[in-house]
């Protein structure tokens, strides 16, 4: 027996969040007052350039902001970021919670004007997780028949738990129930692809605005892989384009907020985000809006052998000797909060006693001076008294601010160390990361769902975000049992995820949780139904419009 979901009505595991806008920018001379007569065309920026839009293959957030602009899953997120339906016009879920068939809508369209198919779904997927074209977001699909085991090439791709069972129907097995599945679907790395269309592109395939195909409210244009400016363009071909008020919303990459905030107080620009100094300036503007965000940043390590940062006592100092109170109100001031766990506060709550797991499992590593100076002391005696470490971030306003806090406070907590800051452009850290390429980095993360394994997942043996190269088998079997064994026991689920997140922060020191983002954003108050997700980027406009 099949029940039949209806997807207004699911509740997501998690806080949920959402703002409208307001702010104040003055208005433009010759406005009309006939809001249907308003020119529906607004101006935003972003902190960091697109990388990729291959939605297989896309990782940091603010191209994956733009991804959930331009593409659409089987769900999409609402306001509240609850998934309902998207491509999908229904679902229905077998008795068991381990059978999904998703009927698609008959009106779904790409750009070229082209059907949306089933297959287009499996197509994609398959490339996702097959070890030929692998994502890094492929264990998003662990839980499906014989995901994990085609994700680590011990199967093949064909033996993998969905297909199109006709043009229409998109069929989905899970091993194990896995409640937070339809949020899973509407992150933009699941969206389809048309495999003509990516097979004719071949290399040039999401490399810019012309090579691809867009689903989503939005296309794209002027972007030629490496522009700092581009534009959307509404979507005249999805689904429901009548919800889609604006026409066109032009995108500017801008590092500096000094920059942003210029533009924006003469009229230039309709949402930038601020932090730091310019919140406790602007705070009581009508145009701004402030939320806790589901994302952290952290350092992390690379565990390479002959590197510094490769020693354990040398990563526990480290992690004991920050305040990260003094920083998230000294330094950034915008709402941010001390985090001491891998997990931020608001992600997943326990579905039967409501208790966030932030909560349940307490805090790991937290600011101990002295304890720190006494584990420093044994790691001098290891690698000597003088241990150069080098900090690797971006270059961005905040990510300055925060490495010079970092810097001092562990050269004045831990006598002998030496950190020096290289500062690149995002999309190099990316790329330095992914090589190998640092001792010590500043990063940060913000879930695609509420999957609490998003976060988890970074750290297990095979993951392709495991770019420092920690390996402990019994992190990755305690995750591994987590999203599959016991994914359907939240009290053994939430006991697996605390015992591992132990292991990574106190006894082997992985990582260093730094403090839980806020979000600080100045928005043109002639702009209403601007939504902030919680969770997968930083703003959504998809209902958005401009209003007198």
């Amino acid at each position: 027996m099949k029940k039949n979901i209806l997807l207004g009505s699911i509740v997501t595991l998690g806080l949920i969040l959402s703002a409208c806008s307001g702010g104040e920018a003055s208005k433009k001379d010759g406005q009309k007052t006939n809001s249907e007569k308003v020119e529906q065309k607004i101006t935003v920026s972003t902190p960091a350039p697109i990388s990729t839009l291959d939605t297989t293959q896309t990782t940091d957030k603010n191209t994956f902001t733009m991804v959930q602009h331009l593409f659409e899953g089987l769900t999409r997120f609402d306001e509240k970021t609850t998934p309902i339906p998207g491509i999908a016009k229904s679902i229905d879920v077998s008795e068991d919670g381990k059978e999904y068939l998703f009927k698609l809508r008959d009106d779904a369209k790409w750009s070229n004007g082209e059907k949306i198919e089933a297959k287009d779904f499996e197509y994609a997927w398959k490339r996702l997780i097959d070890p030929k074209t692998q994502g890094p977001n492929a264990y998003l699909l662990d839980n499906v028949v014989n995901g994990l085991a085609v994700r680590n090439g011990e199967k093949p791709v064909d033996d993998i738990g969905f297909k199109a069972v006709s043009s229409e129907e998109f069929k989905v097995t899970l091993e194990h129930p896995q409640p937070s599945f339809l949020s899973v679907t509407a992150i933009g790395w699941l969206a389809p692809q048309q495999e003509k269309f990516v097979k004719e592109k071949g290399n040039k395939f999401g490399t810019n605005s012309e090579d691809i195909l867009y689903n989503g409210p939005f296309s794209l244009k002027d972007w030629d892989g490496a522009s700092d400016t581009w534009t959307l363009v509404k979507n005249d071909n999805y689904y429901d384009e009548k919800s889609v008020k604006l026409k066109e919303i032009a995108v500017q990459t801008l590092k500096e907020e000094n920059t942003g905030i210029n533009l924006f107080e003469n009229g230039e620009l309709d949402l930038v985000k601020i932090s730091g100094q310019y919140v406790a300036q602007y705070k009581d503007n009508p145009g701004y809006i402030t939320f806790s965000e589901v994302s952290n940043s952290f350092l992390d390590f690379n565990k390479k052998e002959g590197t510094p940062s490769a020693n354990v006592n040398l990563r526990k100092a480290i992690a004991l000797a920050i305040d990260k109170k003094g920083l998230t109100e000294s330094v950034l001031a915008d709402g941010s909060k001390p985090l001491n766990g891998l997990v931020p506060a608001g992600l997943y709550e326990n579905p039967e006693t409501k208790e966030d797991y932030r909560k349940y499992a307490g805090e790991f590593s937290t600011y101990n001076v002295e304890e720190a100076k006494k584990i420093w002391k044994v790691a001098k005696k290891e690698l000597g008294d003088k241990v150069k470490v080098t900090l690797l971030a971006s270059d961005s306003e905040q990510s300055k601010k925060v490495t010079e806090y970092l810097q001092s406070q562990l050269e004045d907590n831990l006598k002998g160390l030496n950190i020096s800051v290289s500062l690149q452009p995002a999309n190099n850290v990316h790329q330095s990361r992914a090589d190998g390429n640092f001792e010590l980095s500043l990063s940060g993360w913000i879930a695609g769902s509420s999957e609490l394994d998003s976060y988890f997942n970074l750290y297990v043996k095979d993951s392709s975000y495991n770019d420092g190269k920690f390996i402990n088998e019994d992190y990755t079997k305690l995750v591994t049992d987590a999203k599959t064994t016991n994914a359907n026991n939240p009290d053994k689920q939430f006991a697996d995820y605390k015992k591992a997140e132990d292991i990574l922060l106190n006894q082997e020191a992985a990582q260093v949780p730094i403090y839980q983002g806020a979000g600080n954003y100045l928005v043109n108050p002639n702009i209403e139904k601007v939504e902030y997700p919680l969770y997968g980027g930083y703003f959504f406009l998809r209902n958005a419009e401009v209003k007198e």
